[in-house]
């Protein structure tokens, strides 16, 4: 990594070609993604063994969360492994749902085991059951005769009305059932709004570097169709709770990430510039 010398502070490339932000005598720890084309993608979905160790920990701790011991045993080591993918610089959204989804599984298990070794044991509910003595069959009285009811003389049914012809409901088309592919896609964009902001050419880029093919990634984004201007807004706080910008800057910054200026310039303004 090259260091510049009387240089003021702004991002310059630290020769690895990332941008790191320079304060005008360190090198600060926020770094852009590199500046090729694919530096979304590629800055994402750097080497996150430990992130999916504690993504499927935390899926596998939260559906046996209800199991006793067990259930916390697997979230604590959920937790674990994504705070250590998070000090390896892995994939952030992964460990942080694997956290999320252990320290869940971890409270609901020690809440149940808890729960259980609570639960009062009713002695009484083991003492034998008490014998009782046939009873009597009972004895039957004799029913009073009714008196016979005279018989009513029947009369002219009236002829019912023909009721209204109800028109037919137009039938509502259903939308179009997803491949399976598009599904897949559809979750995984889900999945990574829960914990990051994209744009929507940052999100399809994602997709595809998750092997979805163009047009299923492009389906997938359009599908859930995200406000993103909302999304704009949304990473242009996480930028600022890491450093500091100035307008342009951040405007540009946000350029770079795939916002459009509409966009961009609502992004700014959303955190008050």
């Amino acid at each position: 990594m090259t260091t510049p010398t009387q240089i003021p502070a702004g991002w310059y490339d630290d020769g690895s070609g990332k941008q790191r932000w320079w304060d005008g005598q360190n090198w600060g720890d926020f770094a852009s993604a590199p500046t090729s084309l694919s530096s979304p993608a590629n800055n994402i979905g750097a080497s996150k063994t430990l992130a999916i160790l504690a993504l499927v920990g935390g899926g596998v701790a939260f559906l046996l969360g209800l199991v006793p011991v067990i259930g916390a045993l697997i979230g604590l080591a959920a937790i674990v492994i994504g705070v250590l993918a998070l000090r390896s610089r892995q994939s952030k959204p992964m460990s942080i749902a694997g956290i999320a989804l252990g320290a869940v599984a971890t409270l609901a298990s020690i809440g149940i085991t808890i729960g259980i070794a609570a639960i009062p044991v009713d002695e009484s509910s083991l003492s034998a059951p008490i014998e009782t003595s046939q009873s009597q069959a009972p004895v039957e009285t004799a029913k009073p005769i009714e008196p016979a009811l005279p018989t009513a003389t029947p009369t002219a049914t009236p002829t019912p009305e023909p009721e209204p012809e109800v028109e037919a409901e137009p039938e509502v088309e259903l939308e179009p059932e997803l491949t399976l592919a598009q599904e897949n896609a559809v979750q995984t964009a889900e999945s990574y709004l829960d914990y990051a902001a994209f744009s929507r050419k940052g999100l399809i880029d994602q997709l595809e570097f998750e092997d979805f093919s163009t047009n299923d990634a492009k389906f997938a984004v359009d599908y859930l169709a995200p406000d993103w201007n909302e999304q704009a807004g949304l990473m242009a706080q996480s930028y600022l709770d890491y450093t500091s910008f100035s307008r342009q800057g951040l405007f540009d910054q946000l350029r770079f990430e795939g916002f459009t200026k509409k966009q961009a310039t609502h992004g700014v303004k959303a955190v008050g510039y």
